[in-house]
């Protein structure tokens, strides 16, 4: 005997046309009205196009992204304008145009502003990555566009993460090195998972390291370096939203890994991506700045003044990505770095080197190839970058080519050394921060 099938043939704004076991059935455009017809039939499965559907598997949140009303980034677009709407002036004034306009997510001619703004709003790398998915989400229909769509919101969950936590190391390393703090044992192996880990890190354990910084600086008194971070107190208690949503997140990776996924999980991921950024949402008061080079200028009878040259990086208000500048004011800052730092003085900021780099000027090469580390290489524990913008992995070692002491003069001028003094200063780098860090704990007692 066959099981009843229901085929979904057409769908108008009120009603919704079946074909259920044979029989044409037209009923109301409602997720209720559906799911009673299904249950009266005995039907468990619903076809729309070439897509079977588990009628279990619908809910409210996700029966207009099944019947064709909701499309890829709709539901996220208006979720974020509405979360950075109290923060950005851009999507405050945008929302005001839009108040008395229905479904303005819908219609392209307005949510491409809308996507416009979230990808210049947010912090550097992280807006860069919101425009790829946007990118995404209109490409033709495939099955290759629902594993990126879903691999995208993925990324960027984790790279935001990673983000956040790479502030928190840069600035717990300074505080190590000012006077150092005890850590307890449990808290101790999650930083050096980090430090040590072989593989890049679930989206788990970058949450239990996102939880486990933000009590050390609570624990220990310490001035957060991003205020908000003061507000997310309950979003990282045990069993909270976010960690509920981390949950759902790696629950979709791991159907993605075993390529079980389906139109839904793209709504699933869309959706989670969305209240994840709901959490988040400050990301858009910051920025980020790759230092490239300061110069100096001092001509007779005028006040001096250092020249900055730098990349900012992320996506401006003009649509230009990681635009090179050059500016003049009269203190210096750390060279070969990528800062972080919040409003548009990156004077006051954040260190990420060596979590994050700009390879690209590490190399002395043109324009920004901003990495975030990931692991340790397995085979000879050197350390592995990824490149955001393909997520390609970079690999960083130590070179010992310098057989007597290193003349700086000389060495600037010989292009090759140059470069892998400057990678070899990473290496360095990494192993001084994991080391003061942890300045009281015995690697080896792990």
């Amino acid at each position: 005997m066959n099981t009843p099938n229901a085929i979904l043939q057409k769908i108008d704004e009120q009603t919704l046309t079946l074909l259920v076991d044979g029989e044409i059935k037209e009923i109301q455009h409602q997720l209720a009205e559906l799911k009673a017809l299904l249950r009266e039939k005995q039907v468990h499965t619903i076809q729309y196009a070439d897509k079977i559907y588990n009628i279990e598997q619908i809910d409210q949140a996700n029966f207009g992204f099944v019947t064709g009303k909701k499309a890829f980034n709709e539901h996220l677009t208006r979720t974020i304008i509405e979360a950075i709407r109290p923060i950005c002036p851009p999507a405050q004034r945008f929302a005001d145009k839009v108040a008395n306009i229905p479904e303005w997510e819908s219609q392209v001619r307005i949510s491409n502003k809308a996507k416009e703004i979230i990808a210049y709003s947010f912090v550097g790398v992280i807006g860069v990555q919101l425009s790829k998915l946007m990118a995404i989400g209109k490409e033709d229909f495939s099955e290759a566009k629902q594993r990126k769509y879903i691999q995208k919101c993925l990324q960027i969950a984790s790279y935001s993460l990673d983000l956040i936590n790479f502030v928190l190391l840069s600035r717990l390393w300074d505080i190590q090195q000012e006077a150092s703090k005890a850590l307890d044992d449990q808290i101790r192996k999650i930083i050096v998972l980090r430090f040590e880990n072989a593989f890049a890190p679930s989206l788990q354990e970058r949450y239990q390291l996102l939880r486990c910084l933000h009590m050390i600086f609570r624990n220990h008194q310490i001035p957060l370096p991003m205020d908000e971070l003061n507000q997310i107190n309950e979003s990282l208690r045990e069993g909270s939203p976010l960690e509920q949503l981390i949950q759902a997140l790696q629950f979709l990776n791991d159907k993605l890994d075993k390529s079980q996924y389906n139109l839904l999980d793209c709504f699933e991921a869309e959706r989670q991506l969305a209240f994840f950024f709901e959490h988040f949402a400050f990301l858009v008061n910051y920025n980020m700045a790759s230092i490239k080079q300061i110069g100096y200028r001092e001509v007779r009878n005028d006040d001096p003044v250092y020249l900055h040259r730098f990349t900012a990086l992320g996506i401006d208000s003009k649509a230009n990505v990681d635009a090179e500048k050059i500016m003049g004011i009269k203190d210096t800052v750390q060279t070969d770095a990528v800062l972080f730092y919040k409003g548009n003085d990156y004077s006051k900021n954040i260190n990420l080197y060596p979590f994050v780099l700009d390879y690209n000027t590490l190399t002395a090469e043109y324009g920004a190839k901003v990495c975030f580390f990931q692991s340790i290489r397995l085979e000879d524990d050197s350390l592995e970058f990824v490149f955001l913008e393909d997520n390609s992995v970079v690999n960083i070692e130590q070179k010992d080519i310098f057989h007597e002491e290193i003349d700086l003069g000389e060495l600037m001028m010989d292009e090759e050394k140059r470069k892998v003094y400057s990678l070899n200063g990473v290496v360095n780098g990494f192993t001084r921060a994991k080391r003061e860090i942890l300045s009281e704990l015995d690697l080896n007692d792990l």
